[in-house]
């Protein structure tokens, strides 16, 4: 009797044991595909927080370029014919890869091309004198490839509804504000700095928009194109004064924030 109950029992819990490895083994695979679509959305997110830090200021907020500094990375023209304009032998993934480990030394279009002693985009790897690591380049990567479906139109993407901006922090405003002083008050008026007649035109209200502005280019973008590239868009009537005085001013990536958050205000 001993032996008929071990009998059952053992029998009993190998079908448990049978019954348990055939429903994981038939999961598996979908768990697995779950899996890697949570690891590389994870990444994209984490590529969307570096492309924010270290990409925006060159190719927009949402990789819609900035004017003659970076091109776009969101639209139609990167994703179908940017490999054939390149002469890029391998896949777009290799290319993207590629040019943020390494950088550019040239441009490749009618754009701003350095300016004779740097590059036109430094390169981005650690082990060639860049910020980030190769897991970092890999999470950046895969966020830009992420605007291939938008930018080829087949899904769309829906606008949200999010909370009104609350106002800039007054720390990041004065800050701000002797930035400008600083570097920009020389040649510019705003508001109540510097009332005198200026060698630059007034940016009491580069805020609003503009038909004198880089087409399609929002006011932040506008701000980081002209301080970094100034004869990208001059107004006619300081052209003169162009010639003469050139502008430049020597900023930090976090001066160029806070000063555009102070213009923009």
């Amino acid at each position: 009797m001993n032996a008929d109950r071990l009998f059952a029992a053992v029998a009993g819990a190998a079908v448990i044991f049978t019954t348990l490895l055939v429903v994981i083994i038939a999961t598996e695979p979908s768990r697995l595909q779950r899996a890697r679509a949570e690891a590389k959305g994870n990444g994209i997110e984490r590529g969307a927080s570096l492309y924010h830090d270290h990409c925006r200021s060159c190719h927009g907020s949402r990789g819609e370029g900035v004017g003659q500094l970076g091109p776009p990375l969101a639209n139609i023209t990167f994703f179908t014919a940017r490999l054939p304009e390149v002469g890029w032998p391998s896949t777009l993934e290799a290319y993207i890869f590629a040019t943020l480990e390494h950088g550019r030394l040239m441009g490749t279009r009618p754009i701003y091309a350095g300016n004779g002693s740097t590059a036109v985009m430094p390169a981005w790897l650690d082990r060639y004198g860049g910020p980030l690591r190769s897991d970092q380049i890999q999470a950046i990567a895969l966020f830009i490839q992420n605007y291939e479906d938008s930018a080829l139109g087949r899904i769309t993407l829906e606008p949200l509804d999010l909370e009104e901006i609350q106002p800039h922090d007054p720390k990041i405003l004065s800050r701000g504000r002797e930035v400008f002083i600083r570097s920009c008050a020389g040649c510019h008026t705003f508001h109540d700095i510097n009332t005198a007649p200026a060698a630059g035109p007034d940016l009491s209200n580069i805020a609003l928009p503009a038909s004198d502005k880089s087409e399609s280019s929002e006011p932040e973008n506008y701000i980081h194109e002209s301080v970094l590239i100034p004869e990208a868009t001059i107004k006619k009537e300081y052209a003169e004064q162009a010639k003469t005085s050139p502008c430049g001013a020597i900023l930090t990536i976090k001066e160029l924030r806070d000063v555009s958050t102070y213009l923009l205000q």
